[in-house]
């Protein structure tokens, strides 16, 4: 008898759920509009998709965008995204160092070397023997690309030491430009080494490197230089001043970006000038997502003369369409301090071309649920063009109305709905009354306990 209670109770919601049909279910969201404004005829148009067609795409790769005429058909369209960004070119380059006397080591121009017509650094004296000096000064003049690390060829043996950067262009203002722990260990003919210093992306004719403890004998001195990114021929589009939404203890603090926006330049700016710190940039597409390392260095935001400000370069990060950041900041030299950090997203934008059949105004949708309307979506722009010489003229986005609102239900289906909701209430009570005449059955033919 149990048996049959327990499975009474679990096919009761499954059959009232079989009885309620697909009109029991809420409309599908309507899309965003937005409205094209075309200057002059032709037989086809492209328009370049600003921020808002973004942030309201809910679909990855703008896979919900439709374009509608004045009569809301579709119409067949291409989308045109920007090629992926080349990688950037990173390479190692021998630079002249020169080591200083401890003594000397932190004057503004160290004695000991002089500036030549090219700027390049000379020694003007025997230099002390490289591991008994304080520190020591590289010289980046000759270098045409930032410098995005310094690379110690560390000697055959242990070694381990601390050692802080500086920057400057003059020999007389130094800026802090990072650090590092170095060290070199051996064991049973393995070994392991860190001789690299993360400097971001930096811009400085001469380095500084301030030793903490008595530094290596290297066998080489290097630095890593990354090219020049080629100019883009589509203007960057920015969505700036995204704010960081919460600050987790441990110097974690969480962006949400507002949209699905494809992503290949990042600024970060920090609350409070004079910080430099060590950060690690984060992101992922949605909140069940795990997170995924974007870029990790030097966050710098330094004052300057005559009350400009030196901030730190904008971070290439390939093609990244997250909605969610996290920058995790370093907290060992202060973290940010006061303030939240704002996020800036760069892209370069699609362009959408179509076919100008029917009347306009024409428009572009957002945000479709999946299959609304059996839309073709995206089509290859050799398949939407055709004749020898097709002429495409440009529209653009003039403004965004809002949203449809949902259709009115017709006054029969409303009744259907009724029915349908009383008949399944009433076979569910039948269901019950049936289960309860089916137990007080069983219970009265049980014989009585003995005495």
């Amino acid at each position: 008898m149990p048996a049959f209670r327990t499975a009474g109770a679990r096919a009761l919601p499954i059959l009232v759920a079989a009885l309620l049909p697909p009109l029991l279910l809420p409309l599908p969201a309507q899309a965003e509009r937005f409205a094209l404004a075309t200057d002059r005829d032709a037989a086809y148009y492209a328009v370049t998709l600003d921020a808002d067609v973004y942030t309201h795409s809910a679909r990855a790769g703008l896979g919900d965008l439709r374009v509608r005429n004045g009569a809301g058909e579709l119409l067949p369209y291409a989308l045109d995204l920007p090629p992926e960004p080349a990688a950037e070119a990173r390479t190692l380059r021998d630079v002249p160092w020169f080591a200083l006397p401890a003594a000397q080591s932190r004057q503004a121009a160290p004695m000991g070397v002089v500036i030549g017509t090219d700027g390049a650094l000379r020694a003007a004296s025997t230099p002390p023997a490289a591991g008994t000096a304080g520190a020591w000064l590289l010289d980046l003049s000759q270098l045409r690309d930032d410098a995005s690390a310094v690379v110690i060829g560390l000697p055959e043996g242990d070694y381990q030491g601390r050692v802080d950067v500086a920057s400057s262009d003059d020999l007389q203002h130094w800026q802090p430009a990072g650090g590092a722990q170095l060290l070199r260990l051996s064991r049973e003919g393995s070994s392991l080494s860190q001789d690299r210093i993360a400097l971001g992306r930096l811009r400085a004719r001469y380095l500084r490197l301030q030793w903490q403890g008595a530094p290596p004998a290297p066998a080489r001195v290097q630095v890593e230089t990354v090219a020049l990114s080629m100019p883009s021929p589509l203007a960057l589009q920015w969505r700036d001043g995204i704010v960081a939404t919460q600050a987790q203890p441990g110097g974690d603090y969480l962006f949400d970006s507002g949209g699905r926006f494809p992503a290949e330049r990042v600024r970060i700016r920090l609350p409070q000038s004079n910080t430099v710190v060590q950060a690690t940039l984060w992101s992922r597409p949605d909140a069940q997502s795990s997170w995924r390392m974007v870029s990790r260095g030097q966050l710098y935001r330094l004052a300057g003369a005559q009350g400009t400000e030196q901030e730190s370069a904008q971070l290439a990060i390939g093609r990244n369409t997250d909605r969610l950041w996290r920058l995790s900041v370093e907290a060992r030299a202060g973290g940010l301090g006061a303030g939240m950090p704002l996020l800036a997203l760069g892209w370069r934008p699609a362009v959408v071309t179509f076919v100008a059949r029917g009347a306009p105004p024409f428009s572009l949708a957002v945000g479709e649920p999946a299959g609304a309307a059996q839309e073709p979506g995206a089509v290859a722009r050799a398949e939407l063009l055709a004749g020898p010489a097709p002429v495409i003229a440009e529209a653009r986005i003039t403004a965004m109305t809002a949203s449809p609102q949902a259709a009115a239900v017709p006054a029969d289906t409303q009744r259907n709905r009724r029915f349908v909701l009383w008949g399944a209430l009433l076979l569910a009570v039948g269901v019950l009354g049936l289960m309860a005449w089916r137990l007080l059955r069983a219970l009265g033919a049980q014989p009585p306990p003995p005495d």
